[in-house]
């Protein structure tokens, strides 16, 4: 049995690392056909079943559609903006009413980009985009005579590889900030040499290599941090090196140059709460029962609805209803340690048992359900079976490079260095004339991925399920 186990987790490692590795030094260019022409065919493909309206095939291609993109300025009813749009009365009721059912919403909302597809002839709305949120967008079309379809598909991301240098001249914070790097790349930073050397120490003179990832939409709306691929930070005679490698199960981690985890691998609280309202012992009085009883958890006001992160890494139990906990979820992680999160609002999507979590990942959201008097997150942890206290007891341990995997990690190691090796020894980047900040420097690129999702297609290797990259795509428009 460990055998299959082990070849498994391997392929898994390998391919969540390679997929990174082949998104930053390959490219494939390809062109991509516009929203209106995807929906299409998707709806020949017959993806969207009963819905499914055949049409003939055009002697001629129609002319392009006149595209017409705005922010909104203000949340109104979609049959208004419609109508503002220039159609008639009975169109916009009908698009509207056929919208609002696929989104559960009859709103069109203040600060969400919509685009408008209109005939360069006749003016007839063609289609629309509208954003829901970072993640997904409604697509309308019109299929003549009438005929409308929609569907929710998911806000296709690229992956821009960022490799870039600087010098540290007086704080290293201020020169990150100067140079434009993220505040959550300049904190992973930070948390992976934690325990080598404080970078706010840094002296004058410390160089700073970095190669991080960005997450651009396709057309440009959105752009999103990424991770942390490799980094490298020269200061006196140390040098401190970090390297991204997935695990056997897949979650990436940061790595020095032997293969040792760097920084803390679990989070002292899952969520950023006000105050603790109860904490942990075995004789609370009951605010809504009226008796007393075990209190095995802390209970940490928040906000509704903020964000629930998983402590550390590890494999979800349960995610579901749990009595008084309400919505709840159960993780596993090492050393037989359970980490309980209850009352939640709402559970991630892909918060499922069986799947694999990270520590910082977000799992759920701030609720108040089961048996609950407001919002608050119950946080309680188990050791073997027996409950701990979440407060004093220690979960995440550095970690190494299992030896099975090590050879792997060499060669993708090996890759990374080259490619900071590339890179000036000292930043060098300067802006044009006019402009107040650095330039990053930005090599590479652009592929085309589905937000959080390196790799595509399943394929079946020796009777194991794995997964391949699919062929990235290049848009010139860009």
């Amino acid at each position: 049995m460990g055998y299959p186990r082990a070849l498994t987790g391997m392929v898994v490692a390998l391919v969540a690392t390679t997929a990174a590795l082949f998104l930053f030094f390959q490219a494939n260019p390809q062109t991509f056909s516009s929203p209106l022409d995807t929906l299409s065919s998707q709806l020949d493909a017959g993806k969207d079943g009963n819905d499914l309206v055949e049409q003939p095939e055009s002697a001629e291609p129609a002319p392009p559609s006149i595209t017409i993109s705005t922010m909104l300025d203000r949340t109104a009813p979609i049959e208004s903006y419609l109508r503002e749009a220039g159609m008639n009365s009975d169109d916009a009721h009908q698009w509207a009413s056929y919208i609002q059912r696929i989104i559960a919403n009859r709103y069109f909302h203040s600060g969400h980009p919509l685009t408008l597809y209109k005939d360069p002839e006749t003016g007839e709305m063609r289609g629309l985009k509208y954003d829901l949120d970072e993640n997904n967008t409604v697509i309308g079309a019109s299929l003549g005579a009438g005929v409308l379809k929609a569907a929710i598909r998911p806000i296709e991301y690229y992956i821009r590889p960022i490799k870039m240098t600087f010098a540290v001249k007086d704080n290293f914070q201020r020169a990150a900030a100067e140079n434009g790097i993220p505040k959550p790349i300049v904190e992973s930073l930070q948390d992976a040499f934690s325990d080598s050397h404080d970078l706010n120490r840094l002296k004058p003179g410390a160089a700073v290599k970095l190669i991080y990832q960005e997450k651009v939409s396709r057309d440009g709306s959105y752009t999103l941090v990424g991770d942390v691929q490799a980094a490298q930070i020269r200061f006196g005679s140390r040098t401190l090196t970090a390297i991204s490698f997935s695990d056997e199960h897949g979650r990436p981690h940061l790595y020095d140059e032997q293969g040792h985890a760097l920084g803390p691998q679990s989070l002292k609280f899952p969520l950023n709460f006000q105050y603790i309202s109860s904490g942990f012992t075995f004789h609370r009085w009951h605010p809504i029962l009226h008796e007393y009883r075990p209190h095995v958890g802390v209970d940490l006001v928040a906000k509704y609805g903020e964000p629930v992160k998983s402590v550390a890494d590890g494999t979800v139990i349960s995610a579901g209803w749990q009595g008084e906990l309400g919505n709840c979820i159960r993780i596993q992680h090492q050393n037989e340690m359970v980490s309980i999160y209850g009352h939640l609002s709402k559970i991630s999507p892909d918060v499922k048992p069986g799947a694999s979590v990270h520590m910082g990942q977000l799992i759920g959201n701030v609720g108040s359900t089961g048996l609950s008097t407001g919002p608050h997150l119950h946080f309680a942890m188990e050791k073997n079976g027996a409950w701990v206290n979440p407060l004093t007891e220690k979960l995440g341990e550095n970690h190494a490079v299992s030896p099975r995997m090590r050879a792997i990690f060499d060669e993708i190691k090996d890759q990374y260095q080259s490619a900071l090796a590339e890179l000036p020894d000292l930043g060098s980047h300067f802006i044009a004339a006019g402009e107040r900040k650095p330039a990053i420097s930005k090599f590479g690129d652009m592929y085309h991925v589905t937000l959080d999702r390196a790799v595509g297609k399943a394929r079946h290797l020796r009777g194991i399920t794995t997964s391949r990259l699919e062929s990235p795509q290049y848009d010139s428009a860009l």
